[in-house]
């Protein structure tokens, strides 16, 4: 006979069974939260979250190469004054704060205000040397900054637990050299830029120049032999009465943000370096001088015009981030 004492009995055991499970689950999501990875990179060995809740990027190219692999930041620190980076992760979703005196002046203090749990930074700047105060907020990974991008692709892999990820990244933008690498074929580009008042070439040992030449495109000779200026790091400064001797088949001209296309474009001589003026282009000085995966994508796009000979409408702007972002997105 089913009694009231039964009836008591079954929701008695029922209540306990939903409890051990709510105390199950609670131990299971406590230790979800609370496991950690061991990660090396150059300035030591860290715990970070196994599954961080609240990632701060502390620059666009760091919180770019972390969207692109499939690790979505929750705030990036907006201090390289990257308008195409700050225009995609806030359509992604991401909070981009303005720091544009971070680099300068980093604020570490500022840093724990967002509350992260795992803190993504470039190895550049300043702020290696304070890498001990900020891994003090959180545990932080620091990505290459100025390297091959195969190798800030593999490293970017490694430190976010995307390895497969990253691999099959390289696999692609692979592809899409060789696709250029066809169309190149030997094209000479010039590379110029004006910054702080002067004129500068880039040197072949950096990672804008390994690209173009993986690309298929040959430099002139006076690039080819440029070296690092110690003052100006990944520039070569280029003498304004020599600049006929980057004289080629098309020049790219880094623009946008400290990059002045105008010191290059109104130097004596300019007009005569290419044989058509339409081969002078204006490229984005924040795209080619990043080594993040959608930095070497947009390059990729951009050196892809340039091979086939569309002109300026075929390079990458403002406008078309967006659009080169879902693009990129789809590979």
């Amino acid at each position: 006979m089913f009694t009231t004492r039964t009836a008591f009995g079954i929701v008695s055991a029922l209540l306990l069974t939903v409890a051990g499970a709510s105390a199950c689950s609670s131990s299971a999501e406590s230790e979800t939260a609370s496991a950690t990875r061991s990660v090396t990179h150059e300035l030591g060995t860290v715990e970070v979250p196994a599954s961080p809740q609240r990632i701060l990027a502390l620059d666009e190219y760091a919180g770019l190469s972390a969207l692109a692999l499939g690790v979505k930041p929750t705030v990036v620190y907006s201090t390289l004054r990257s308008d195409v980076a700050k225009s995609i992760l806030r359509e992604q979703g991401v909070e981009v704060l303005d720091k544009p005196t971070f680099f300068a002046n980093p604020a570490v203090e500022e840093i724990a205000s967002v509350e992260p749990d795992e803190i993504l930074m470039s190895n550049a700047g300043p702020l290696p040397s304070l890498f001990a105060q900020i891994n003090s907020v959180a545990p932080t990974l620091v990505l290459p900054y100025s390297a091959p991008w195969r190798d800030v692709l593999e490293q970017a892999g490694a430190q976010l637990d995307r390895g497969s990820e990253a691999t099959a990244m390289i696999g692609k933008l692979e592809s899409g050299l060789e696709d250029v690498k066809s169309a190149a074929a030997g094209q000479s580009l010039a590379i110029l830029l004006g910054y702080s008042g002067n004129l500068f070439t880039v040197p072949p040992t950096t990672p804008i120049s390994t690209l173009v030449t993986e690309a298929g495109f040959t430099r002139p000779a006076s690039e080819v032999d440029a070296t690092n200026n110690q003052d100006t790091g990944t520039i070569s400064p280029v003498s304004p009465e020599l600049l006929p001797e980057h004289a080629a088949q098309t020049v790219a001209v880094l623009s946008g943000q400290q990059y002045d296309a105008s010191i290059v474009r109104n130097t004596p001589l300019f007009d005569n370096l290419t044989p058509d003026p339409a081969h002078a282009l204006d490229v984005s000085g924040d795209l080619w001088f990043g080594s993040h995966p959608f930095a070497i994508y947009w390059i990729i796009q951009d050196l892809d015009g340039i091979a086939h000979g569309k002109g300026q409408n075929s390079i990458g702007t403002l406008d078309s981030a967006d659009a080169r972002w879902a693009a990129f997105s789809a590979l």
